[in-house]
């Protein structure tokens, strides 16, 4: 039976009529025992009951002020407590369902920060090309493609991505003869795995009127032959929009697929977020499927940067909901280190007379993030090289000092190469790094060669930039890069790939621990949405995302995080994915 206010007061008047330090002692004590009482009977009698209880768990919740627990309670898409079995056992009540963790770990949802889950749906049926070790590979999987075109949809394009000339025989750049004998009337694009070059067929080019005389656009390059001038096929960065402006746009049932497939492969790896930068004629399916109470994972929109922020204000208004909100405004300053175009200070090693391409100039970027900034948004810019990286920080500096009246969380995707001197900026400015560390893994084979060892110290100087307290937040850049979460932390903490090369890491000094890599792909990515206020970490009143896994990662090495599997994905308290028992 609760004791009452009245009660308490009675017994401490009492108590207090004696004067001796023992009895004012025992006050104290019993004061506290009493409190405690209350509080319990409050709980057993008052407390609101549990949709849903976790216990018996290894639960990493990430909040510092709690870091462990062992069971958790679930109301109205939220935490209700979190703490030990005694603790979470008063929000127990006659309808709440028990799940008997047994053991396994938990930890928050995955936050991919980079994505872009509809930029593959297409039209026509993608070539893969990844794993492709010669131009005479590329033909060989293009074929059944070309056949196919021919026969069942003529006037269709051939669409592929993924090849990548650092695995042909001395690196070579496919050209277009490769394809223009096989198919000289069937239009073909071929996009390298990094998405900032492209191979075109002759038919492809003479769809686009793309010749001799074409100019390159500004931010591109359409590379030609030294000695004839005629085009090789090969496209650089802006360049490809002068072909994909003709290839035709998938459909609803096309953007559909896709986006079915994505949740799918989400659920089952334990992505609770993504922050997308699927193309904006794709927005309307994620709405469709929120309607029908068919997404699965909460989507942060990306927007592209532009100086007409009007619809980009409108879209602001009109996504604001837990599901799908309006995120980023995305702009792109170069492209890729693979592709010989990420916009570096000094030129490539390989190429003395590249130094890689900017989209815009600097001038241009400034006034780009200063509008932008003006108008409250967070900016997000695509900056491989270190001279991209370092305009991107010039724009946000000048902004900040132009701007002053408002608080901003800005970042830098990829930024595969920072110079020394511009790291510490990050913290100073309040940007995220926005990484991926998958790219280290597959790019470290062919890296040393295209920038010099002096260079590659600060590549993917993830560590360097976790010292000078930068926040960091973890993604995939699917489907450039698999999707899954354990081979990111794979990644991050061995700098190795998944052969175990180098046997002591790449540039190991830059690993980072198990709970760093974690905070960046939990915590991190939360905070460089602006949501960290309700997810990233599992802790009252946030949201009820998280995932169980079959392995504790704190107790296995890292090698076994590649093995290591999802048993359950919850989102918001509902269970979105749960691995079949055999």
């Amino acid at each position: 039976m609760p004791i009452s206010q009245t009660d308490i007061k009675k017994i401490l008047f009492k108590m207090f009529s004696f004067r001796s330090l023992f009895f004012q002692g025992l006050v104290l004590i019993t004061a506290a025992i009493l409190a405690i009482a209350i509080a319990s009977s409050r709980c057993r009698g008052h407390a609101p009951k549990a949709e849903l209880i976790l216990t018996n768990g290894s639960i990493h919740t990430m909040n510092p002020e709690q870091p462990f627990a062992e069971a958790i309670a679930i109301k109205d898409h939220r935490i209700l407590c979190i703490g030990t079995k005694q603790q979470v056992s008063f929000f127990q009540g006659n309808h709440t369902t028990m799940i008997d963790l047994r053991g396994d770990f938990v930890c928050p949802g995955f936050n991919d920060a980079h994505t872009n889950i509809l930029g593959a749906a297409s039209k026509e049926s993608p070539v893969d090309l990844s794993g492709t070790t010669s131009t005479r590979d590329i033909r060989t999987c293009v074929m059944p493609a070309i056949r196919d075109v021919v026969t069942n949809n003529p006037g269709g394009w051939i669409l592929g991505a993924g090849w990548d000339q650092t695995l042909f025989p001395d690196r070579e750049w496919p050209d277009r003869s490769l394809l223009d004998l096989v198919a000289p009337d069937v239009p073909i694009f071929l996009v390298r795995v990094c998405g900032h070059v492209a191979l075109a067929n002759q038919c492809a080019l003479r769809i686009a009127g793309i010749d001799a005389d074409t100019p390159d656009p500004l931010g591109g390059e359409i590379v030609k032959d030294p000695k004839t001038g005629q085009p090789t096929g090969l496209l650089k960065e802006t360049a490809m929009d002068l072909v994909t402006q003709y290839i035709p746009k998938p459909s609803q049932d096309d953007y559909e697929n896709a986006l079915k497939l994505f949740l799918e492969k989400a659920g089952r790896l334990g992505i609770t977020s993504i922050q997308d930068q699927s193309p904006i004629l794709s927005h309307h399916v994620l709405e469709q499927f929120l309607a029908e109470e068919r997404l699965t994972c909460r989507v942060s929109l990306g927007f592209p940067l532009s100086d007409e922020l009007e619809a980009a204000k409108k879209s602001r208004s009109k996504y604001t909901g837990d599901m799908l909100r309006f995120g980023m405004l995305h702009g792109t300053v170069d492209g890729s280190l693979g592709g010989r175009t990420a916009a570096l200070i000094a030129p490539y090693d390989d190429d003395p007379g590249v130094n890689g391409l900017t989209r815009m100039s600097q001038n241009d970027l400034n006034l780009l993030v200063l509008e932008a900034d003006r108008e409250g948004f967070q900016i997000g810019l695509h900056a491989d090289g270190d001279r991209a990286v370092r305009m991107s920080l010039d724009a946000f500096e000048l902004a900040g000092r132009l701007n002053p009246d408002h608080p901003r969380r800005h970042r830098i995707e990829h930024a595969q190469v920072v110079s020394p001197q511009d790291q510490p900026r990050y913290c100073h400015l309040n940007v995220t790094a926005s990484i991926q560390p998958v790219h280290c893994i597959e790019n470290m084979r062919w890296l040393e060669y295209r920038l010099g060892t002096q260079r590659c110290m600060s590549a993917s100087a993830w560590q360097s930039l976790n010292k000078y307290h930068v926040p960091l937040a973890f993604g995939s850049d699917y489907p450039i890069s698999p999707l899954n979460p354990m081979l990111v932390l794979y990644a991050a903490v061995t700098r190795k790939d998944t052969l175990g090369y180098p046997p002591k890491g790449w540039f190991p000094q830059e690993c980072l621990s198990l709970e760093e890599a974690l905070a960046a792909y939990t915590t991190g990515s939360a905070c460089a949405e602006g949501t960290d206020n309700v997810k990233g970490s599992l802790e009252p009143g946030k949201f009820a995302d998280l995932v169980v896994l079959d392995h504790h990662l704190f107790k296995i090495s890292p090698r076994e995080f590649l093995d290591t599997k999802v048993k359950m994905t919850i989102l918001g308290g509902a269970i979105v994915y749960q691995e079949e028992k055999p």
